[in-house]
């Protein structure tokens, strides 16, 4: 049911990710080649084992994903723990939701993430989405954004 996406996935997850920003009405902040950058950065990431995404097909199609992310940027870089890891694109297709999908997807993202020794976990959620998260243990913080 639920597998480890290969690069040959990279572009349905793509797309499923720019459904999600439509969704959330965010599409506006993407950039006009977002398709290919996006594509190419994941494939870069895949081969240097700094991301993952895990999916959930029926009838041949990616209806569900979640990413895994490793990253080691400022200020976090400057920790004990310099990398951390981010939970990203979790979407499920509409017809898809409420059979708990995104929660198996996140607890196979949290998996990858422990075998990679992983331990601070961050991830933007939804409004709809902050319930799921608090219920696998998520904190939230005191971070703040300012759009101008």
């Amino acid at each position: 049911m639920i597998r480890a996406a290969t690069l040959l996935d990279i572009s349905a997850i793509t797309l499923l990710k720019q459904k999600m920003f439509k969704e959330v009405g965010m599409v506006h902040l993407l950039r006009s080649d977002f398709i290919q950058v996006v594509e190419k950065t994941y494939k870069e990431l895949y081969e240097a084992e700094k991301a993952i995404h895990f999916v959930i097909e029926k009838e041949n199609s990616i209806v569900a994903c979640a990413g895994a992310f490793i990253k080691e940027d400022v200020p976090y870089c400057f920790y004990k723990e310099e990398q951390y890891g981010f939970i990203g694109d979790v979407y499920v297709e509409p017809l898809f939701r409420n059979q708990g999908y995104a929660k198996k997807l996140t607890n196979e993202v949290l998996d990858w993430f422990s075998k990679k020794e992983i331990n601070t976990i961050r991830l933007l959620a939804s409004d709809n989405a902050r319930k799921l998260y608090k219920s696998i243990g998520f904190k939230e913080t005191d971070q703040m954004i300012l759009h101008k």
